[in-house]
């Protein structure tokens, strides 16, 4: 059989899982309650409220997400609950209810990925940078039904 793999995928990394949630603490109870945990961020707190400047869809847009983090072996559970402003997160939450959202991955070089799927034709969801780093989301769920994001620490 003939080998079709392609060069080195920009998914490589695979980093988190994100899931979308309507009550942070309500869900962090019940998950712990079952054994999935512990959850928090980094400094302590259980979670954080974060608030993003980016793009939504090619336009700007502001937006808040509380965030908190299990890890599960190598892989973190990544639980969002948009907290204010027009997001693609909240769109979510309020077309299909809580449930996964994406898949993260990790990379090096963020700007020159993104460049790369959108020579592609993969359309870009939503995405924020700052002085540490930032991320994109990609508009993979057409087939498969699931975002896919690419972070740079």
């Amino acid at each position: 059989m003939e080998n079709n793999t392609p060069g080195k995928s920009i998914f490589g990394n695979l980093h988190h899982v994100g899931v979308i949630v309507k009550d942070m603490e309500k869900t962090i109870a019940y998950l712990t309650s079952i054994g999935i945990g512990p959850f928090g961020m980094p400094g302590g707190p259980l979670f954080v409220d974060i608030p993003f400047k980016g793009e939504l869809r090619g336009k700007p847009a502001e937006w808040k997400v509380k965030i908190s983090v299990a890890r599960l072996g190598d892989v973190e559970l990544e639980l969002l609950q948009p907290s204010g402003g027009e997001s693609a997160l909240q769109e979510f939450l309020d077309d299909n209810g809580e449930g996964i959202h994406h898949i993260g991955f990790t990379t090096n070089d963020l700007e020159s990925d993104v460049k790369d799927l959108v020579d592609q034709g993969v359309r870009v969801l939503t995405s924020a940078k700052s002085d540490k780093g930032g991320f994109a989301y990609f508009e993979t769920d057409v087939i498969g039904g699931i975002v896919t994001e690419l972070r740079q620490m």
